[in-house]
């Protein structure tokens, strides 16, 4: 059976997604001939928009942090005009929604080695203007006495982005239906990671 367009969809964004479904399942990253084999195309069928499986694999991993892009970009414009901590919390709502909707682009992000992630300049560029976005909001947080004056901020994003991670690992493998049964387990680490930052921002407010 050869290939069929999809409603919706072309080429491109078929191998893309069956690349990325791929790595899920493997947990290794397919060739180009395995992609085209599971889209029913002939050999060299997706030679005319990739060279090999690393340009692939550049768009996959492109695809899957403009995914996560465009969450924040929603979520933040939706409260543009609140306070940091509706802010700070609908970015990381934005983030764990990401996942929850995209399991198999979240799993191909963070189970990349660092060296790796590194070669991908645009990954790299989104990834820093995330944590320069969680910065500037934690540094808002700061000045209105949230923080101690003298608290780390650039120390406490990748804090914070570790354990927003982790928690949506737990997430997505069951954990949190198995702690929690009787609650949704997107709700669950929305909530939890709600309880994470008025916990780290709890500190006394600077005397006048």
């Amino acid at each position: 059976m050869g290939y069929a367009v999809r409603p919706g969809s072309n080429l491109y964004v078929d191998a893309v997604e069956t690349f990325t479904a791929l790595t899920g399942a493997t947990g290794m990253h397919p060739s180009l001939a395995e992609v085209e084999k599971r889209l029913g195309l002939e050999r060299g069928g997706l030679s005319t928009m990739f060279d090999d499986e690393g340009e692939l694999l550049d768009a996959t991993m492109r695809n899957a942090m403009l995914l996560l892009h465009d969450q924040c970009v929603r979520s933040m414009a939706a409260v543009s005009e609140e306070g940091w901590l509706t802010q700070f919390e609908a970015l990381a709502d934005a983030y764990v929604e990401w996942a929850h909707d995209h399991p198999r682009e979240f799993q191909l992000i963070g189970k990349m080695p660092d060296d790796e992630f590194r070669e991908y300049p645009d990954l790299t560029r989104y990834e820093h203007g995330l944590h320069v976005l969680m910065g500037r909001i934690l540094r808002r947080a700061q000045e209105d006495g949230h923080l101690a004056p003298d608290e780390d901020v650039g120390l406490l994003v990748p804090v914070a982005y570790a354990f927003a991670h982790g928690l949506t690992v737990k997430m997505l493998s069951g954990d949190l239906s198995r702690w929690l049964p009787d609650r949704s387990p997107l709700a669950t680490a929305q909530a939890a990671l709600h309880l994470f930052t008025r916990r780290m921002l709890d500190a006394p407010r600077v005397s006048a």
